[in-house]
């Protein structure tokens, strides 16, 4: 009993050790962007007809695409909206689909890589 405590105590006071997390840090024009994008994600969740969850969806499609972030953010960001259909409309995740970022990820063309979070740097 009192060793199976003490083997408790030692993995929590290691399982602290280490770096602490730090928080990403995003410029003011990626972090619009990516709350424009969350907003969109919504209005895909929230719609109640077809022709609303059309329309939700080719504005986070236009949007994802036009908005300065990054191609795994993109990648993403195409993977929550795809989540927040959930068989709602079968033609929509077709195009999201269809647009993921997949090849330019792979050989690294696109979005230059300063769009992306940066992490906070320790002092």
């Amino acid at each position: 009993m009192i060793r199976g405590v003490g083997l408790a105590l030692c993995v929590l006071a290691l399982a602290g050790c280490g770096e602490s997390h730090k928080a990403a840090k995003c410029s003011p024009k990626v972090t619009r962007a990516l709350v424009r994008l969350d907003r969109d994600v919504a209005a895909i969740r929230g719609a109640t007809t077809s022709a609303a969850v059309n329309h939700a969806t080719d504005r986070f499609l236009h949007d994802v695409f036009t908005l300065p972030i990054d191609n795994l953010t993109r990648n993403r960001m195409i993977d929550h909206a795809a989540a927040a259909l959930t068989g709602r409309c079968a033609q929509c995740f077709q195009a999201l689909e269809a647009n993921r970022p997949i090849v330019t990820i792979r050989f690294g063309k696109g979005a230059p890589s300063t769009a992306r979070c940066e992490r906070a740097q320790s002092s």
